[in-house]
């Protein structure tokens, strides 16, 4: 996220998805805001002249978040606008503010805070995962919103199916290779995993993708299992994105264990107060669901210096994390 500031205002432009959340979290009702947008002009009459683009000033009423689209609707009351927009003051309209949209709030907000949300929440590091079996390989992007399967390279060379074929030949490494280049072209991935089987991996030559690190390592089961190991086994933390696995995995054992070291429900909010946690895993769909109650959360971990993860709903942490509610905390001391 771009950060512009004024003396009575922050401008705020959206990089990716992950913004979005942030802006959710920091805007209010009652804020005023500007942006870009399109309004349909009629005239004094009533008759319609068509949409136009215009920048529009609008007292927000509520928000909501529309994640399939990548997009956050803000509703409210128009209160500044052009002089040839003749009757738009006092009326309702939303900003649909995605990727590349640019807002201007009219309030000042602390700069640190924002920057430590926006390390917390927005993460722009994606992983593209090249998991190899002897039938197929399944190709997926990590991203702070979770791992997604975008490719599926099958092996229409295995011995059998066409003479003189073998389990891994070069011709299927060179199908898997295009591919992985062609996506590498569209996501631009900070690095790439490439998971096999320990007995298949010297049959895999390097995939080269110029200026992207490989990564290399050995799962017990190839193609779509593979991948699903690599989030389990915290290959995508050793590359810089932690998607929660580690922290909620250790909570489940400290709470096997009875140690008294884990918080979940309201035991959070007393276990913050005392700066006991030391981290704290929450699912992304909360920041929607309980936007207020996230709020005073995020902000207890900013003060009092506790690890923030947010997990991903459809992750492999993020099923664990369902069954406790959502929200646990790995505590530095017992408060019992």
């Amino acid at each position: 996220m771009k950060i512009n500031e004024g003396k009575n205002y922050v401008e705020l432009t959206v990089e990716r998805v992950e913004d979005l959340f942030i802006l959710y979290l920091i805007l209010k009702p009652g804020d005023l805001v500007y942006s870009w947008t399109v309004r349909e002009v009629r005239g004094r009459s009533g008759e319609r002249f068509g949409r136009e683009k215009v920048y529009l000033g609008v007292r927000v009423r509520d928000l909501e978040f529309h994640e399939p689209r990548g997009v956050l609707r803000i509703r409210g009351i128009i209160e500044d606008y052009p002089e040839w927009l003749e009757g738009a003051g006092g009326s309702y309209h939303s900003l649909e503010v995605g990727i590349g949209s640019t807002l201007k709030i009219m309030r000042s907000i602390n700069r640190d805070y924002l920057e430590q949300l926006i390390n917390t929440l927005s993460s722009g590091i994606k992983v593209l995962i090249v998991s190899v079996s002897i039938e197929e390989t399944t190709v997926a992007l990590a991203t702070r919103l979770g791992v997604s399967i975008i490719a599926t390279i099958s092996n229409n060379y295995i011995q059998g199916k066409e003479s003189g074929g073998s389990l891994i030949n070069q011709r299927y490494i060179d199908d898997v290779s295009k591919v992985v280049r062609q996506l590498t072209e569209v996501h631009k991935p900070n690095a790439l995993i490439i998971a096999t089987q320990g007995m298949l991996m010297s049959s895999i030559p390097d995939i080269e993708v110029k200026g992207v690190p490989v990564e290399r390592v050995i799962v017990s089961e190839g193609g779509l299992s593979g991948i699903y190991e690599v989030e389990r086994r915290g290959y995508l933390d050793k590359v810089g994105l932690k998607l929660g696995y580690d922290t909620v995995n250790r909570i489940m054992e400290e709470l096997s264990k009875g140690s008294g070291l884990v918080a979940l429900g309201d035991e959070i909010y007393e276990a913050l107060s005392m700066g006991a946690v030391d981290s704290l895993v929450m699912l992304d769909k909360l920041l929607i669901e309980k936007a207020e109650e996230s709020r005073r959360i995020i902000d207890d971990c900013i003060r009092t210096r506790a690890k923030l993860i947010i997990v991903p709903d459809g992750s492999e942490a993020g099923k664990l994390l369902n069954g406790l509610g959502g929200l646990a905390a790995l505590l530095r001391f017992r408060i019992k």
